[in-house]
């Protein structure tokens, strides 16, 4: 079976994180099976320094990746700039495709991961060529409440989109939370339910013998990770009780620093930075609990890489985060309410033994892992090409 693989996001020279998570599908799939990628690089402010088409290819064994990158036009007129490149991007994605194909033969199935803009691609070679594709969608932009939603976007980015799942044998995502919408959107043909993976050589249960409680948040620090939020909430926990310290891994912001401050916390509160993969696992598996506060999210990875690591999840209840966090490892407060969060953590640190790491730790294995995670791909494909006629 040849697939190919459309990505929209996908990491890169100049960011290593684009897409990390479509990646470890790639590697999760690559177990099982060859998996070809293409990825042209659609975020502009990688391409300012661009001055022609850069290639950068990767080859592991059964996983191969080609990243492109387009040098942006200059008209001087921003929204027409917009226009050529949009035109320029999808007449080069297709001439990368067809290119393939002459190289390597037609595949059985394309997978689109993230609609815009590969989707289009994969629309028009269906189109032209009858081969099958679906869709894999990771972005929660598709309520009304979230700031930049599908339904304030252009029509361009729109109508990409709509095709794209329209047009789709079958769609994927990493939650049921987002799966439900987007039928109800795009009446989409047939969903499926595939979780992020998790490197379970990385993130796995490990005893410490440090004092006191550690808790820890893994982000890249954006507005919607509500960092302030979690300040403030444990500005309210120090008010009740010490003996514990807060890791922050991710971009050091300023303002949180200096909120840190104001708040009191600079004592409790250790910024790592921006980590290597295997040193944010070496942070997770050192703590004792995850700290999670996003104002609106889908499943993020860091919820399956804490539970790997047995560590109870305080999160705030958005997105499909519900559909992993239960009573046995974790507790879901109202997003925004720091005062409920700073009550969940206090109450953890009255009863930390309440949760069984280990028992934690092998739950999300059996769901998480690269072996698991890839085979429910291929079986997937499997049992789609049946009917892609």
């Amino acid at each position: 079976m040849k697939v190919l693989w459309l990505c929209s996001w996908y990491p890169n020279a100049v960011d290593p994180y684009d897409g990390d998570f479509i990646q470890r599908h790639a590697e999760a799939l690559a177990l099982y099976q060859q998996v070809d990628i293409i990825h042209v690089v659609q975020n502009k402010h990688f391409l300012t320094h661009i001055k022609a088409i850069e290639k950068q290819e990767r080859k592991e064994a059964n996983l191969s990746s080609t990243v492109y990158f387009l040098p942006l036009p200059e008209t001087g007129l921003s929204f027409l700039n917009v226009y050529l490149f949009n035109k320029r991007f999808q007449k080069f994605y297709l001439q990368l495709v067809e290119e393939y194909i002459t190289a390597n033969g037609k595949p059985d199935l394309i997978h689109v991961h993230v609609p815009v803009k590969a989707g289009l691609t994969a629309v028009v070679m269906n189109r032209l060529h009858h081969i099958p594709f679906v869709v894999t969608e990771h972005s929660s932009a598709y309520f009304d409440h979230i700031p930049e939603n599908y339904f304030s976007r252009n029509r361009y980015f729109r109508y990409v989109t709509k095709q794209s799942f329209r047009k789709a044998l079958a769609v994927s995502s990493v939650s049921n939370w987002l799966l439900k919408r987007l039928h109800a959107l795009f009446d989409v043909r047939q969903t499926q339910l595939i979780r992020n993976v998790v490197d379970n050589n990385l993130f796995y249960a490990q005893e410490n013998n440090h004092t006191g409680i550690r808790f820890i948040h893994v982000s890249m620090m954006h507005p919607l990770k509500n960092v302030q939020g979690i300040l403030k909430a444990l500005s309210l926990l120090k008010e009740q009780a010490s003996g514990w310290q807060m890791l922050f891994v991710g971009p050091v912001v300023n303002e949180n620093v200096q909120l840190a401050e104001q708040l009191g916390l600079a004592g409790h509160i250790t910024w790592l930075g921006t980590l290597p993969y295997d040193k944010v696992a070496e942070a997770m598996r050192s703590a004792d609990a995850l700290v999670h506060f996003s104002n609106y999210e889908n499943l993020p990875c860091v919820v399956n890489e804490a539970l790997c690591c047995g560590l109870p999840v305080f999160s705030s209840n958005v997105g499909g985060i519900a559909e992993l966090v239960n009573l046995s490892n974790g507790v879901l407060v109202a997003p925004g309410n720091s005062t409920a969060l700073a009550e969940v953590l206090y109450a953890y640190l009255q009863k930390p033994l309440l949760y069984n790491k280990t028992e934690i730790a092998a739950g999300a294995a059996i769901q998480f892992s690269k072996n698991v995670i890839g085979k429910e791909l291929q079986d997937w494909y499997l049992q789609l090409l049946p009917k892609k006629n």
